[in-house]
């Protein structure tokens, strides 16, 4: 039997300090534009019209060893390290669900 290999998508939902919200958009501009190049895919993000102080995004792997592979590589890269002390500050809740293919 053949055994396929399922994406890993990540579904992430954040929720913002009171006024934070354009703060953490500016610096996720900055570090969606290096996500590839640490091999994480950018799919798509939405902002909830329902609350103000909500972002959704989703990012993509080829597997799981590649996900894992790609997100110390990115966490730790000169990029990230310049900017998570502007990005984190701004979030005041985070879920993630980590999603494979059916």
């Amino acid at each position: 039997m053949e055994r396929k290999i399922k994406m890993i998508y990540e579904l992430r939902i954040y929720r913002f300090h009171a006024g934070k919200k354009k703060e953490f958009l500016r610096g996720f501009r900055k570090a969606k534009k290096f996500m590839k190049k640490y091999g994480v895919t950018f799919v798509d993000a939405w902002e909830n019209k329902d609350r103000d102080d909500e972002f959704i995004w989703m990012r993509s792997f080829p597997n799981s060893k590649t996900r894992d592979k790609a997100i110390d590589a990115y966490y730790s890269s000169p990029e990230w390290l310049k900017i998570v002390d502007q990005i984190r500050p701004t979030i005041r809740r985070r879920e993630v669900r980590i999603m494979s293919q059916f």
